[in-house]
């Protein structure tokens, strides 16, 4: 069994943050399980527009300005890039194509053991994992008789596939409206809310809402 101060599961943005700034609370080992076969958790397989909300200025992660204007929105490839880069600056060891499996506890001491046998023992670990890879699509009334495809937005990667089809984008956050934006021009698309959206101008007096 090998051996950490400190275990993080999972290498997206919030592991690789909590990784660089361990150290900080008196970790020196750190070491990072990642499922996927790169750091960068679930933005390599998002959506191929996806775009952020925040400007670059406002999407660092500790210890590492966001390249390039700092006014401008970030696609998707360049945060795999950034995070890609942020990753091989830590002072971490990474381990990819790790799956964590099962975590446990023993004589004060963590035991974490991966999909392949392999076991992690640390006096600390963090879960880091999201959501993104087990995405839950609720079994809607009436589901089982619909003709067309249901699909989650983990799922979604261009709006070609849907050209001149009628689409129901449910839901009101950030992903659902820019897919929603998106398919618009092509297709013929409703967005179902719980409740009304409450839209706000994203740059009022000309600067982001985040500044």
């Amino acid at each position: 069994m090998e051996h950490a101060d400190l275990i993080v599961i999972g290498a997206g943005q919030s592991g690789l943050a909590t990784a660089a700034l361990a150290s900080r609370h008196g970790f020196t080992r750190i070491l990072v399980l990642e499922g996927a076969q790169e750091p960068g958790g679930s933005w390599p397989r998002y959506y191929d527009s996806l775009t952020l909300f925040s400007p670059a200025r406002y999407s660092s992660l500790p210890g590492m300005r966001f390249p390039g204007e700092a006014d401008r929105y970030p696609r998707r490839d360049e945060v795999v890039e950034y995070l890609r880069d942020y990753a091989r600056r830590l002072p971490a060891d990474i381990r990819t194509s790790t799956t964590v499996t099962s975590v446990t506890r023993q004589d004060g001491t963590w035991s974490v053991r991966a999909e392949d046998g392999r076991e992690f023992g640390a006096r600390a670990v963090i879960a880091a994992t999201g959501d993104y890879g087990t995405p839950f699509v609720p079994d809607v009334p009436g589901r089982a008789d619909f003709g067309g495809r249901v699909l989650h937005a983990a799922d979604y990667r261009s709006p070609d596939a849907f050209a001149r089809q009628r689409v129901v984008v449910v839901g009101g956050g950030n992903s659902a409206i820019q897919i929603a934006a998106e398919l618009g021009p092509l297709a013929d698309t409703t967005l179902a809310t719980r409740r009304p959206i409450g839209w706000t101008p994203q740059r009022p007096l000309g600067r982001d809402l985040h500044w």
